[in-house]
């Protein structure tokens, strides 16, 4: 046989027997509250910047470095581009020279084996590949 639970409120500081269905009504809000209080607590709450100032925390402006980083990410990107362009325009060999030398680091000697050539010739070739790429900037 189940017994009957016994539901009691305080109120103002006094014990009052409540029906299990007031109780219930008036302690579901209050659990709900605190479940979120509790959820709440791990998130991360967004400030301003003229909050944690105030508060004492120091902070620097680092809008301008921000900045001038995608400025001259931009300027690169453009050189880049530009240098893509200059390179379109050599010759055949003279882009798979500048390939290896430049890109997979290829030693002028080894870049002589595999054309054949002497590693004077492909440093006399870099030379003028170098010379012609410079007119493009």
């Amino acid at each position: 046989m189940q017994e009957s639970k016994t539901f009691y409120l305080y109120v103002k500081g006094q014990k009052v027997e409540v029906s299990e269905e007031v109780y219930r009504a008036y302690v579901q809000p209050e659990r709900k509250q605190r479940k979120r209080d509790y959820r709440a607590k791990d998130k991360v709450s967004v400030t301003s910047i003229e909050v944690l100032s105030e508060k004492g925390f120091e902070l620097e402006d680092e809008t301008q470095d921000f900045e001038s980083a995608l400025i001259e990410n931009e300027d690169h990107a453009e050189e880049l581009s530009k240098l893509h362009a200059a390179i379109e325009q050599l010759s055949e060999r003279d882009r798979q020279i500048v390939k290896l030398y430049f890109f997979e680091r290829k030693t002028q000697q080894e870049i002589a084996d595999i054309f054949g050539i002497t590693r004077q010739a492909v440093q006399k070739q870099l030379g003028k590949i170098l010379v012609r790429l410079k007119n493009f900037f």
